[in-house]
């Protein structure tokens, strides 16, 4: 829970406007009653209901105070409410096939790609996780979810030849939007990662682009790639992973080496948190009401005693 604070704070400037007024009903006056001599009441003290009635301005210059605290808005809530159904729902879909065993940077294509979306993962705050890995088949591993250490685990143990070997872009996607399509979150989002081809006698790419549209999931394509430009163009088929993107409002990427991989997900992230602030609005409870009554009150027990008890006479 976070403290009081103000909506408007400078509004609290409006109390000064308490000095002129405690100014104004301490100097003013009643028309004096000219008498001979005032030595006779040199040593009277005034009575309990004379004191009310000096006091009485207090009220006013009180309720004026009030007034302005409610005008700033007082209020108390917790400024990282989490709404149910709001957030991002975040499935990654990985290619295992046998070509991510190939060299990359320091490492394998495979073994980078797992620290990259270790990471990736580590960095979640409230956004839902899921976790899908394709070669010729898909393998639901993990629907959506914030158990971070549980995914860790399992991006962790990930290695090729879990499935038939292939390169099925249009299984995992599928897979993937399997898992987003009850999901109510208000925004859902594919990470598709692959380093090949779609060669498997499976969905079609297109087909499940499609379906992402229709679902209105955002696709974000990875392509794993080797830095030679010429090589680039014989493994991996940047048009369609484009297009996969272009179709459901991502965005294709290219990541050759393991800081641009890197990079590439540092992006998606901010992307997406740009998007929506889904986990970080202000619910607050708001004050005004109560000062805003007190000072009516107030005003309501200056004019009562004004025009009864304290009432003066006329002189």
């Amino acid at each position: 829970m976070t403290g009081i604070d103000f909506a408007t704070p400078g509004a609290l400037a409006l109390a000064l406007l308490a000095l002129p007024l405690l100014f104004v009903l301490r100097t003013r006056r009643r028309a004096a009653i000219p008498v001979s001599s005032a030595a006779a009441l040199s040593g009277a003290r005034p009575g309990p209901r004379l004191r009310l009635a000096r006091a009485l301005p207090a009220l006013r210059v009180l309720a004026v105070v009030l007034l302005a605290v409610a005008v700033a808005g007082p209020r108390r809530g917790d400024a990282r409410t989490i709404v149910p159904g709001e957030g991002v729902d975040i499935v990654l879909s990985l290619d295992l096939s046998s070509s991510m065993l190939q060299t990359f940077g320091d490492s394998t294509r495979l073994a980078v790609t797992k620290e990259v979306v270790r990471e990736f993962i580590r960095t979640r705050e409230n956004d839902r996780v899921g976790l899908v890995v394709f070669q010729q088949d898909a393998l639901a591993l993990s629907p959506p979810s914030t158990d971070y250490a549980a995914l860790d685990r399992m991006v962790a143990d990930l290695d090729s030849g879990l499935l038939p070997d292939g390169t099925g872009i249009g299984v995992g996607l599928a897979a993937a939007l399997t898992m987003l399509q009850e999901s109510t979150a208000a925004s859902r989002v594919v990470i598709l990662l692959t380093d090949g081809e779609h060669n498997a006698p499976s969905i079609r790419p297109e087909a499940a682009a499609a379906l992402a549209a229709a679902l209105n999931i955002r696709v974000y394509t990875i392509g794993v790639v080797s830095e030679s430009p010429l090589e680039r163009g014989r493994e991996i088929d940047e048009r369609l992973l484009r297009a996969i993107a272009d179709q459901t409002g991502g965005r294709y990427f290219v990541a050759s080496n393991p800081g641009q991989l890197q990079d590439v997900y540092d992006e998606i992230s901010s992307l997406e948190r740009s998007r929506i602030t889904r986990d970080a609005f202000d619910d607050y409870d708001y004050f005004s009401p109560w000062f805003a009554g007190a000072a009516a009150a107030l005003l309501a027990l200056e004019l009562a005693l004004g025009g009864t008890v304290l009432r003066r006479s006329p002189g």
